[in-house]
C-alpha cells in the first residue's frame, strides 16, 4: 500500500475520533427530554401614551370588551378577543398605563395596557394556537338582539382616520356605524338616537345601528329595507 493511501486513512481516521469527541452524548435511552421554557411576554417597546382612571369599560356591538373610557375622555382601542383577560386585570376606577399609538380626536390604540396599582398588563397578542377560529360574522350575528338607545352625544368615535364611525351616548350606550352612511352632524351635546342590531349586559348596551336620527321618532335607515 502507497505512502499516499496510509496519509489518508490516518487522516480520514483522526477525523472521526474528533467529531465523536466533540459530539455531547445523547439522553440514555427512556430518559425525558427537559420541557422547554414557556414563551416570554413581549417587551413594552413604546412608551406610555395614555395614563388616567377606567371610567367605564367599551363594548362592540357582541358584547365583547374592546376598549377603555378613561376619566380625562380618552378613548383606549384594543383587541376583542383579548377583552376577557383585560376585564379580569383592569376594572372601573383603577388607574392604568396605556403603551401604544396615538389616533385623532382623544383616541388611542394599545399594545399593552397596565394596571398601575399592581403591574398586571394585558398585551395585544394573537390566539394562542389551538384555540379555534372564530364563528364566521353571519352566526355570530344570531345571537344579537334588536336594540334602540336615545339621548344626547358624549364622545364621539373615530376610525384611524379620525372618521366619525360611532357615539358613546351620556348613559354610556355605545352607537357603531359606518362612516359612509352619517347623514346628521355628532357633535358632543347634540341629541342623538340610534336603531340597530347589538347586546345588552353588565357593561351596557351596544349596537351596530340600521336607523339614525336625533330621537327615536324621526330615525332614518341607514340601508334601503331597514326600519
Amino acid at each position: 500500500m502507497s505512502r499516499n493511501v496510509l496519509s489518508a486513512m490516518a487522516l480520514a481516521a483522526a477525523l472521526v475520533g474528533s467529531v465523536a469527541h466533540a459530539a455531547p452524548p445523547g439522553p440514555a435511552r427512556g430518559e425525558l427530554l427537559p420541557t422547554p421554557p414557556p414563551p416570554a411576554a413581549p417587551a413594552l417597546a413604546g412608551q406610555a401614551v395614555a395614563q388616567g382612571t377606567v371610567q367605564r369599560m367599551l363594548i362592540n356591538p357582541y358584547g365583547e370588551v374592546d376598549g377603555l373610557r378613561l376619566a380625562d375622555g380618552t378613548v383606549v382601542k384594543f383587541a376583542p378577543h383579548m377583552g376577557d383577560a383585560l376585564a379580569n386585570a383592569v376594572k372601573t376606577g383603577d388607574t392604568v398605563r396605556v403603551i401604544g399609538r396615538p389616533e385623532a380626536r382623544g383616541t388611542v390604540r394599545a399594545d399593552a395596557i397596565v394596571n398601575a396599582a399592581n403591574g398586571q398588563t394585558v398585551y395585544d397578542q394573537p390566539p394562542p394556537l389551538g384555540e379555534g377560529r372564530p364563528l364566521p360574522p353571519h352566526l355570530r350575528a344570531q345571537k344579537l338582539q334588536q336594540q334602540q338607545v336615545q339621548g344626547k352625544v358624549d364622545t364621539v368615535l373615530t376610525g384611524p382616520r379620525g372618521e366619525a364611525n360611532g357615539v358613546i351616548l351620556t348613559d354610556g350606550s355605545i352607537v357603531r356605524f359606518p362612516p359612509e352612511s352619517l347623514r346628521q352632524s355628532v357633535q358632543p351635546g347634540a341629541p342623538f338616537a340610534a336603531s340597530g342590531l347589538g347586546t345588552r349586559n353588565a357593561d351596557g348596551t351596544s349596537l351596530e345601528a340600521v336607523s339614525l336620527g336625533t330621537s327615536l321618532s324621526a330615525l332614518q335607515p341607514l340601508y334601503d329595507g331597514a326600519r
